[in-house]
């Protein structure tokens, strides 16, 4: 895990536990933060040697990062999640937030809205987690909604509890502040009350309760011996 600095959002996603304890070596964990570009050079070098950031954002917002150098050994993996016609792209992004600013909506009911839109994303952005070797950050701009969806649906396939789910959604609000204070200007994402809610998460987990759980859910797109096959290999990396 990184240390001491650590990137803005960054954490362990971990089965149990408050992801604060020492963690046993593991080669292959996986974590999630919020956008490579918010991070200061001496935060990345704390992180995991050959480390892959799993990009979940579109070309657009990957357009507005600075310039750097990834340090030796990292690479980028880019998985746009939910594709051009779900409702994290970002020409649907102002309106929908504007409704949420404006308390017609709420974060959780755009995550049914993106999970139900776009099963196919959600499943393939799980498939390729389990392909890629080594140690991998999943990361959005902020680390907080689609990273947030995905890791609920990576967590409950593992097995984890609803508590545990809405726990570790709620942990963003600790670095919430310092993550908004270095966004790039973007009046969409500054407009709306960005505290994580339980009850957000829990609209998430209340969708893939209706389709009979994660499995169920992403069983809807694929085999369903591929998805025991997934969640098989991605368990073990959530362990402590």
């Amino acid at each position: 895990m990184c240390r001491p600095e650590k990137p803005p959002n960054w954490r362990p996603v971990l089965l149990r536990g408050d992801g604060a304890a020492d963690l046993r070596p593991r080669g292959d964990r996986l974590y999630r933060a919020a956008a490579l570009s918010l991070a200061t050079d001496d935060e990345l070098t704390g992180c995991p040697g050959g480390l892959t950031w799993f990009d979940l954002r579109v070309d657009e917002e990957r357009a507005r990062d600075r310039v750097r150098p990834l340090p030796p050994g990292w690479r980028i993996v880019s998985f746009p999640l939910a594709g051009a016609d779900a409702a994290f792209d970002r020409r649907q992004a102002a309106a929908s937030v504007a409704e949420i600013a404006a308390g017609r909506a709420s974060w959780g009911s755009l995550y049914r809205a993106a999970l139900t839109r776009a099963p196919a994303s959600f499943a393939g952005a799980l498939r390729a987690l389990a392909a890629i070797p080594g140690p991998v950050v999943i990361a959005c701009q902020g680390g907080r909604d689609r990273t947030g969806m995905l890791v609920a649906l990576l967590l409950a396939l593992a097995g984890a509890s609803r508590e545990q789910i809405v726990a570790d959604y709620l942990r963003t609000n600790q670095d919430r502040s310092e993550t908004q204070r270095r966004q790039p200007p973007d009046g969409t994402l500054a407009a709306p009350d960005l505290t994580c809610l339980a009850s957000d998460i829990e609209d998430v987990l209340d969708l893939l309760d209706e389709f009979g759980g994660a499995h169920a859910y992403l069983g809807r797109v694929l085999p369903a011996d591929e998805v025991t096959a997934i969640a098989r290999a991605l368990r073990p990396r959530l362990l402590p």
